[in-house]
This record gives structure tokens, sequence and C-alpha cells, in this order.
């Protein structure tokens, strides 16, 4: 397996799955940066992240994600007010920017992961585990997809990287 900086360098121009928290975060992020550090659902990251998966996402090119990480986005990003309206019609905009790639129900339930992470862990999996970089905070989904040699950049260790 690669190190950080070695996948960054295989996938450039490849495109990246995006998950779940890392997309709330560019959704915030694009709303309102200042709000990345009081919204509970991005309080673990700071500006800086944000700058840093701008950054990444640019590297990469292509944005792919499933329908299961784009319906939780959807529900984790309830912000109240002009916010809510703002981060509604960046998710509508980014729709149309992204690739969207998918399996089956009844085939992604049949993956390991999804016994221990659920449905969108396993979704990611599946999706992952045909060539595609798999771009996560979550330590569990990290080790995980680790475990099956599929390609996967924990956010955190790109923080390390200073990149």
């Amino acid at each position: 397996m690669l190190d950080p900086a070695g996948l960054i360098e295989k996938h450039r121009s490849k495109g990246v799955l995006v998950d779940t928290n890392l997309l709330v975060l560019f959704l915030v992020g694009n709303v309102n940066r200042r709000r990345i550090l009081n919204f509970k659902r991005t309080a673990d990251f700071n500006i800086e992240d944000y700058d840093l998966l701008l950054r990444l996402i640019d590297w990469f090119g292509t944005v792919v994600l499933t329908p299961h990480i784009l319906s939780q986005v959807s529900d984790l990003t309830d912000l109240g007010g002009a916010e809510l309206a703002a981060v509604r019609a960046a998710f509508m905009l980014m729709v149309d920017l992204v690739e969207e790639r998918f399996d089956v129900s009844r085939i992604v339930v049949t993956d390991p992961t999804f016994e221990r992470l659920g449905l969108t862990d396993a979704a990611v999996a599946t999706v992952g585990s045909r060539g595609l970089l798999v771009l996560t905070a979550d330590a569990h989904l990290h080790r995980a997809l680790q475990e099956r040699d599929i390609d996967s950049l924990n956010f955190g260790h790109v923080r390390m990287l200073g990149w």
C-alpha cells in the first residue's frame, strides 16, 4: 500500500471519491468559511482543512460520489435560515459537477463492510474497489478499505504532509 503522498500522485487526474464528512465540510465552507468552526458537523475541522480539501479536489479533477453519500450530506447540512438556502443551492450546483457511481443495494449489502459500518460505507467500498481512491476523515472506513487493499487516503494523514 502506498503512503499518502504516493496515493495522491498515483490518482492524480483520475478522480477521487469524497466521503460524507468531507463533503459536508466542502459545502459548509462554500457557504460560510467561518461557520466551519461552530457548525456541529464540521467542528472537528478548521478553515485550513477546508482550504486543503479544495486543493485536493482541484488536484484530482473529478469528484465521484455515491447516492448514499449525497443523501447523508443532504441530511447533515442542516444549517438554519439563509445558510440552509445557500447550502441547498450549493448542493444543487455540486450535483451537476460530480460523477455519481453506485451499485444497487442488494449488491452493496453483500459487501463485508456492510455488517460493520453500514450501507453508505459499504457503497463506498464497492465503488472504491474498482480502482478509485477514497478520501475520508473516517478512521474506521479508512482502516476497513486498507484491509481490503482499496486505495484510501485518510484526511488526517494529508494534514500531516503539509500539502
